[in-house]
């Protein structure tokens, strides 16, 4: 583990889903890496060709778990009620330079967990951490037919900024249009002074 034992400030949280499920918010760790791969061996074969690793294959999510670099990248996984199995993922990807004021927002839910409310939630966590770590702004970009999440993150303050034409692929060849979305997480100072005036 790359940040040295040291686990960021994070307090685990509760939510309680729409059909009244309680589901926990935690940090992964490295005890988590064989319910990672069941959730993900979860998802649909047409959805896992739409995320950016081959999630499937037990050594990419070995080295996730193994390399946990929270100053990096700060995954937050939620567990079903019985604490047994991990029903979405979500992360804040951190960059260093030009680009360290802005993080990069990614969700998965589970097939058994969508349109609960879940992933809305995940999002506001997501924010929330990024806020109390001082990101200027969010950024989440998100395949063009996939409306169902370009709502709920518009839903939470995001904006659309552009729609990227052929911008991924597939691990089979196939493009896909891919939507921008940014939130600000900063007040503009100047207008706000201006105004006080």
């Amino acid at each position: 583990m790359k940040n040295s034992g040291q686990s960021p400030p994070y307090t685990p949280k509760e939510s309680i889903l729409v059909n009244g499920e309680l589901v926990r918010f935690k940090l992964l760790e490295t005890a988590d890496e064989g319910a990672l791969l069941r959730f993900f061996q979860r998802i649909p074969d047409h959805e896992r060709e739409c995320l950016r690793h081959d999630v499937c294959d037990p050594n990419t999510v070995a080295c996730w778990v193994r390399d946990l670099d929270y100053g990096s990248v700060m995954p937050v996984v939620a567990l079903d009620e019985a604490g047994q199995d991990i029903v979405a993922v979500s992360s804040l990807h951190r960059k260093s330079g030009v680009s360290r004021h802005i993080g990069e927002v990614r969700i998965v839910v589970g097939p058994s967990h969508r349109k609960l409310g879940l992933g809305s939630s995940l999002i506001k966590e997501i924010v929330s951490i990024g806020t109390q770590q001082g990101l200027f702004f969010l950024r989440a970009k998100i395949i063009a037919d996939n409306r169902l999440a370009i709502k709920a993150f518009r839903q939470l303050g995001f904006e659309y900024k552009c729609i990227l034409e052929d911008f991924f692929m597939t691990r089979s060849g196939q493009t896909r249009d891919v939507v921008l979305m940014l939130k600000p997480l900063r007040v503009n100072m100047e207008e706000d002074f201006f105004y006080v005036f």
